[in-house]
């Protein structure tokens, strides 16, 4: 009977460990949303995620079934990856890029405001730039190029 326990937990830590990695590789997914990256940086991010994926699934085989890996403990894994998938992973997502747009909103708002004013200047030193050459031209600082 004990041995039939320690089974079943195995069962259910490798259920809710699928859960877990998959929850954790949405905010990775949010991560990579919000901050675009290139093909180099996407293999990096996902090769160190499942490196690290694999330490903690392996120390919970060892910590719970002396490392020794059952077809069940695939099988169960596997089907907490895909019931999170299919049932909380698009909503999940939204309402993280929903509470991190709310946020972010007042930031958003004074970059805008910063980017509007540096434009402006930049806008306004060209128009100076442009009447001091056409005063300069009058005053006959500037000769024309023949």
């Amino acid at each position: 009977m004990e041995m039939i326990i320690g089974q079943l937990q195995y069962f259910g830590a490798s259920f809710l460990w699928g859960i877990v990695l998959m929850f954790l590789y949405d905010f990775l997914e949010v991560f990579r949303c919000k901050v675009h990256h290139g093909k180099v940086w996407l293999f990096i991010e996902d090769w160190l995620f499942w490196l690290v994926a694999a330490v903690l699934v392996f120390q919970m085989i060892f910590a719970l079934n002396h490392g020794i890996i059952r077809s069940f403990f695939i099988l169960s894994f596997i089907g907490g990856m895909m019931l999170y998938r299919g049932l909380v992973k698009r909503h999940l997502i939204c309402a993280v890029l929903a509470v991190i747009s709310f946020f972010c909103r007042p930031f958003f708002w004074i970059r805008g405001k910063v980017r509007r004013n540096i434009s402006r200047d930049q806008e306004n030193k060209k128009k100076c730039k442009k009447e001091k050459l056409k005063k300069d031209k009058k005053a006959g600082k500037i000769k024309k190029r023949t």
